[in-house]
Parts: C-alpha cells; structure tokens; sequence
C-alpha cells in the first residue's frame, strides 16, 4: 500500500513542526527542501508542501523554490502574538460566563490542573518542566472552549504554536510559583462568580506572561 502524497506532506510538516518547537530548528535556521527531503526519506514535493503550511502557520518565512529559514521572532511581534492571545481568551471567558458555562465542574477542572502543576513544582527537572508546560497549555485550552467558536480556537492553537517557538524554557526560566499564583487567581474568580476580576485576573496573567519572555536574555530567547 502506497502512501499518498497530501499523507506525506502531513507527516513532512508533523516532523518539521516538531523539530521546531524543540528548538533542535533553531531561528534564522536554513530548510532546504533537498535536505530535508533526504533525512526524511521522502521527495521534494511533499517537503515543499509542508514548508508552505509552515509558513501559513508563522513558523517559517521566505518559503520559494531554494529555501526557508526558520523564523526569527522580534520582540514586536512577540507583542503583537500577546496582544492577540490576551483578547481571545478573555473574550471567551467573558462568552462562557454569560452563556452559563462556568459551573463548578469547570471550576473543578480548572482547579484540578493547577493542583497537579503544584504537585511538580518541588521535583525541578526538565521532564517535569515538559509536564508544567502541557498543563499550563491545557488549563488556557479549557479557557478557550467556553467561547464555543472554532473558528477562534483555530486561531488560538495557531498563536500557541507562535509562542511555544520562542518558549524555549528551562527549568530556570520557567516561573512556576507566578503562575501557579495567577493561575489560582484567576480560579478564586472563576468561584465566585465575578467575572470583571476574573477576566482582569486572566488578562494581568497573560501580560505578565509576555514581559517575562520579552525581559529574558538574547541568549535564553531566540528573538532579535
């Protein structure tokens, strides 16, 4: 059984993809389509296929028939990425609490995921951090269905995609105690029912979020 080529031009962008949100493609990093095509076993076509998604998605730029490079993300954009972020989960959260979503099963999970992060917080090590990271994603995902809107969600998980690129932490950089703070704040919020300060709360959260990676030294982030 033959493997189609929109198959491999998905598996090409699922393998590039990730080896970008690693970090082992660093910024600025050249992809050419004829190496790539070698290490990953497969043509061109597919490569360059999946290096033009790439670029749909903001990872890459300059996709053209001799190279891509890796994109190099600037403070500004780091920005504008936030600036995006911060006004769709805030308005999803505001749509959830007015569409009578926020009971205390989402309260429960929400708490739930900041419980299991404080769990790690004492065992400081970088499969712990892998851990901290997909928790602190899932809890900001949970926000983000309350909203009900796909296509929103669509353009959230590409913004996360944009971020987890400069998000390159390790175990010294990651804040655990601010955000399992502001995570818990937001949650007192989300109890008690006051949406103004629960959506000040996620909004100073995301803020706080964005200064902290801007603030990092050129050597801990890959931006110009």
């Amino acid at each position: 059984m033959t493997i189609g080529r929109p198959t491999l031009a998905r598996q090409a962008y699922a393998e590039i993809q990730s080896k970008i949100l690693s970090g082992e493609l660093s910024a600025g990093q050249r992809l050419l389509p004829d190496e790539l095509a070698q290490k990953l076993a497969v043509s061109q076509t597919p490569i360059k296929e999946a290096l033009a998604l790439l670029e749909r998605d903001g990872l890459v730029t300059g996709t053209d028939r001799r190279a891509s490079l890796v994109r190099r993300f600037t403070v500004a954009d780091i920005g504008e990425i936030y600036e995006a972020r911060i006004l769709l989960e805030t308005n999803a959260l505001s749509v959830g609490f007015h569409a009578g979503k926020i009971d205390a099963g989402f309260v429960r999970k929400a708490s739930d995921l900041v419980q299991a992060q404080l769990r790690l917080m004492p065992a400081r090590s970088q499969a712990v951090l892998v851990k901290a990271i997909a928790l602190d994603r899932e809890f900001h995902e949970l926000i983000m269905k309350l909203g009900g809107n796909e296509v929103l969600t669509g353009w959230h998980q590409s913004i996360q995609l944009r971020i987890q690129t400069v998000r390159t932490y390790s175990v010294e950089t990651y804040v655990f105690e601010r955000v399992r703070l502001e995570h818990q704040r937001i949650i007192d919020a989300l109890a008690g029912g006051r949406v103004e300060e629960m959506v000040a709360a996620l909004r100073d959260h995301l803020a706080s979020s964005r200064d902290d990676l801007i603030a990092r030294r050129p050597d801990e982030l890959p931006v110009r």
